[in-house]
């Protein structure tokens, strides 16, 4: 049963990070139609619908009176609310060789927060794999032609904010996970954030303008949809079965370095992004620390 359950994990993230890495064609074409919060705003309420519709038609039923239900909105706040809140501004203030690289510090902060507030415990190996994959992520990032430094602190501090934020929601989501199933999880992460950024995005001047301009072309309605249904409900459904089955720490690595290799390797393929020995030996590397963190019992 153990081993069916982590098969059944590794699957799940392998699937989302695969989602996850190739997402990046469909924002270069949704961000020439609208802006970032706008975007945000209309690929959540596109996972918020289905999840409304879900449970008006009693396929989902979430309980909320339970005592664990601060808790799973706590983790509903987290992320992809306050996360991408913090990431996108990081973003902003910082390259993208920066930021890349603090990002793919989350499998850490994930670690180090679970043996500080949820007493979780850690072995050599499961440390050996995420500095490994870590160090993968930074050889790619580093070593390539594109790399530039430059942030100013508060980007740096947004983004290790984002980080730490990840973190929690992932130890979170793990928590709760004994109570709730992923599929319930996922629809109040999709419903709170939906309304969230629909709400900030209206109080930042913007109306519903951009639905109809994103709708009114067969590839931004492709590109959106993409991103609300399969980068949204369906991947978080997938990294929330895999938090439930695995340590937190391990499906984080897995997830955040497989969806970085195919991310570099959708650049190199399809965007025209430098490649070289760098990218080679990166891959490589990351590689090995997700190989090495299937090992870990």
């Amino acid at each position: 049963m153990e081993k069916n359950n982590k098969l059944i994990a590794y699957g799940a993230l392998v699937l989302c990070a695969t989602f996850w890495g190739w997402s990046f064609f469909a924002t270069t074409v949704v961000v020439q139609i609208a802006s970032p919060i706008e975007v945000i705003a209309i690929r959540w309420m596109i996972a918020a619908v289905i999840f409304l519709v879900l449970i008006a038609m009693g396929k989902i039923r979430i309980d909320l009176k339970r005592k664990e239900t601060k808790l799973l909105m706590l983790t509903a706040f987290c992320q992809p609310f306050i996360y991408s809140l913090f990431e996108t501004s990081g973003i902003k203030y910082t390259s993208t060789s920066e930021s890349s690289i603090i990002i793919s510090t989350i499998p850490c902060f994930t670690m180090i927060l679970g043996v500080l507030f949820f007493k979780r415990k850690v072995s050599p190996l499961m440390i050996a794999s995420i500095v490994i994959a870590f160090t993968g992520v930074t050889i790619c990032t580093v070593f390539s032609p594109a790399f530039s430094l430059g942030g100013k602190w508060y980007g740096y501090a947004l983004l290790f904010g984002a980080t730490s934020i990840s973190g929690i929601y992932s130890n979170l989501s793990a928590k709760i996970s004994k109570v709730y199933n992923p599929l319930e999880i996922t629809a109040v992460m999709a419903i709170m954030s939906g309304l969230g950024f629909q709400v900030i995005s209206l109080l930042m001047g913007n109306g519903f303008g951009s639905y109809v301009r994103m709708f009114s072309a067969p590839g931004s309605t492709i590109a959106i949809l993409m991103l609300g249904v399969f980068c949204s409900c369906v991947c978080y459904i997938l990294l929330n079965v895999g938090l439930a089955r695995l340590h937190p720490a391990i499906a984080t690595n897995v997830s955040a370095s497989i969806s970085t290799s195919v991310g570099v390797i959708s650049g190199v393929v399809a965007a025209g992004d430098p490649f070289g020995w760098f990218i080679v030996v990166g891959l490589v590397v990351t590689l090995t620390g997700v190989i090495l963190s299937s090992r870990v019992e």
